[in-house]
């Protein structure tokens, strides 16, 4: 079956490196809207995502209970991610203290 020149241009365009860049800043943008819609400007001042690689989310923070309370809602982070960003964008989330 043929596919048409829209369809093969979409699916190229995902793959490109510059795509996903462009895919990988907007979840670390959507990951620091959601800190900060979920905890506050104290969430804001206390954990921040870094970058993404491999699937990977990095989220550095500065308070040991601010990265727990952040596990509790870490699948609804994943999942967040994924819808808007892509699916499998992330993975995993790793913490930096």
């Amino acid at each position: 079956m043929m596919k048409s020149l829209a369809d093969i241009l979409k699916n190229k365009g995902n793959k490109s490196p510059f795509m996903r860049g462009v895919l990988t800043a907007a979840a670390v943008d959507t990951a620091n809207i959601f800190l900060e819609e979920n905890f506050g400007e104290n969430g804001k001042k206390l954990a921040k995502a870094i970058y993404i690689k491999n699937g990977i989310l990095v989220i550095a923070c500065l308070s040991s209970v601010m990265a727990q309370e952040i596990r509790f809602k870490e699948e609804q982070l994943k999942k967040q991610l994924n819808l808007r960003c892509g699916e499998n964008t992330v993975k995993k989330v790793r913490y930096l203290s």
